[in-house]
């Protein structure tokens, strides 16, 4: 099931290699770089025909509406040049005086080392920063594609299957929804490379390829935390099909393949991990288990950036947190297809179908939470997260609905199995089918309405940078979660420590906790104490910036402080 196939997408470049009398071994890397080279290009193509409506705007604004992706704009920036050189995990541009632990904060790796190392040769200036962040973003549609492409040619033996595979896993819905959001979440290329690596550590008893394992496992990781724990039930997944499938519980290698695996990958990242442990406090471990769920009726539900969302919105609407975070849609032109497989080549313990739906089963199960939910509503039946979100540390993975991740990927080899299916008897007409079906399915995942967030720093944001002053903080109202990242991206342009701010968890406690909200007086106090210099107001619009009904109102701050600058969104206001 597992053997290695000598594929070339090339079949005739090769043909022209063997002509010219190239040595064998040459002759095999020439293959193989011009294979990954061929799809590589076809998912970057994929890539530019999906998302072109960012290609004018990738200087200017953010790929994904006003939300966490100013945050991880911001993780960027940071790495940059806005860090303290000697403490990365520690500062004071937010939370200001006291500053805060950044251990916990969702730096995608990765992407963040790719920007930093290209704005070497780029430069750093705020257009090129947000150009890197769009573009790096993307990439990860077309790597995952290839990544995926591999993965599934491993296993099935046919390469355009495998493309069509490759396409159903890069451009899921989730990974779109994600990449809108959450850059770390959205780096999911690490994981078909995880998969392939340690399958064929298991197939050739391979040192090498279990070292691969661990370190695309721990490059997952840090692209997001979550990857290292799928990773761990992933492994863990296969350890119980190995015993449903052979009728007795694995020995010998396959035991020790995956404890070697889990060891050396959290041995890789312990340099993170350890400090995450003992930075371990109450207020870290946040709610979501039942909340940021994938409901029963999504996997079939069209997604907002769905052609035909507005024949499901109603439902839509009632599912559980965050319309991203609820995104699990399945297609259902893929399921048809994975039926056709199924009834084609069978479901026998043996079968690679049966690898398949048993992954996609085990999968959406961790991605319902704690209990099940139709509708939006919970059952109350208890699933195998309420045991996990209980356990330390395991219980920092709030957000279940992302385990989707890997149904998508044991998914796409389904549909590469399937296509390979169909393409079996060699005539036009299976060929048609194929193509026939590519359509469909890319079809289903088109996304539309594709937001973006304009970047430009404000022109009252100047009197910060004019202020010769060093060591002083800005205070934004009013206060709000999408308000804060917002607050994070004008840091940017104005350099300032900033009371607020967001952080991925809570750690510790800061003068916006203990801020006076309501009476001025005590407030100006507090403010000149902790050298907070500026109050920024920013002005309701475009659905932001509305004003909390425990602040002051805005005329009693115009009337306690001194206005500096009053622009159209932005008034600043002078506390000493």
């Amino acid at each position: 099931m597992t053997t290695f196939p000598q594929v070339s997408p090339l079949p005739r470049a090769a043909a022209t290699l063997r002509a010219l009398r190239i040595p064998n071994a040459l002759l095999r890397v020439i293959e193989r770089v011009s294979g990954f080279a061929a799809v590589l290009a076809f998912f970057i193509i994929v890539t530019i025909a999906i998302f072109w409506p960012w290609a004018a705007h990738l200087h200017s604004a953010l790929v994904g509406p006003p939300e966490d992706n100013m945050n991880d704009f911001w993780n960027t920036w940071y790495a940059v040049s806005g860090k303290d050189q000697s403490h990365f995990f520690a500062t004071r541009l937010l939370r200001f005086p006291e500053g805060t632990s950044l251990i916990y904060q969702s730096f995608a790796y990765p992407q963040v080392f790719a920007v930093w190392a290209l704005s070497r040769f780029f430069g750093a200036d705020l257009g090129t920063l947000v150009a890197l962040q769009n573009l790096t973003l993307l990439a990860s549609f077309p790597l995952a594609g290839v990544a995926a492409f591999y993965l599934v040619r491993h296993l099935t033996h046919s390469a355009l299957g495998s493309l069509i595979g490759g396409f159903a896993f890069a451009f899921n819905p989730a990974h779109v929804a994600q990449a809108l959001h959450h850059a770390g979440v959205s780096s999911i290329e690490f994981l078909p490379l995880f998969v392939l690596a340690y399958l064929l550590a298991l197939d050739r008893q391979s040192k090498v390829w279990i070292a691969v394992a661990v370190v695309c496992l721990a490059l997952g990781a840090l692209s997001s935390w979550y990857y290292l724990f799928y990773g761990i039930y992933f492994l863990g997944f296969h350890i119980l099909y190995e015993r449903v499938r052979d009728h007795a519980w694995p020995r010998g290698w396959h035991v020790v393949a995956p404890a070697v695996c889990v060891l050396s990958t959290v041995v890789v990242l312990s340099p993170l991990i350890i400090p995450m442990v003992i930075a371990v406090r109450p207020s870290v471990y946040m709610p979501g288990g039942n909340i940021y769920v994938a409901d029963v009726l999504a996997y079939v539900t069209f997604p907002p950036a769905h052609l035909l969302f507005g024949l499901t919105r109603g439902l839509y609407l009632r599912f559980t947190g965050d319309p991203w975070e609820a995104t699990v849609y399945l297609g259902l032109v893929n399921l048809v297809v994975l039926g056709w497989g199924c009834l084609r080549t069978g479901v026998g313990r043996n079968s690679l179908m049966f690898y398949v739906v048993f992954g996609m089963l085990v999968f959406c199960i961790l991605a319902c939470g704690e209990t099940l939910h139709v509708a939006g509503i919970s059952t109350h039946v208890p699933l195998p997260d309420t045991a996990l979100d209980k356990l330390p540390f395991f219980a920092n993975v709030r957000t279940p609905a992302r385990a989707i991740v890997f149904v998508y990927l044991f998914m796409s080899i389904g549909i590469g199995a399937a296509a390979a299916a169909i393409l079996q008897p060699r005539r036009w007409t299976s060929t048609a089918s194929i193509l026939a079906v590519a359509a469909l399915i890319a079809m289903d995942f088109y996304p539309t309405n594709l937001a973006a967030t304009p970047v430009a720093c404000a022109e009252g944001l100047s009197v910060l940078k004019a202020d010769t002053e060093r060591n002083f903080g800005v205070l934004n109202l009013p206060i709000g979660h999408i308000e804060e990242n917002a607050y994070m991206l004008d840091q940017v342009c104005h350099r300032r420590p900033i009371v607020g701010g967001i952080t991925t968890r809570e750690m510790g406690t800061s003068l916006i906790y203990r801020l006076s909200l309501a009476d001025l007086g005590k407030q100006r106090e507090q403010l000149v104490q902790s050298h907070v210099k500026y109050i920024l107001l920013h002005l309701s619009h475009d659905g932001l910036y509305n004003w909390n009904k425990e602040l002051a109102p805005v005329a009693q701050f115009l009337m306690t402080y001194r206005t500096v600058y009053a622009g159209s969104d932005l008034v600043v206001l002078k506390v000493y």
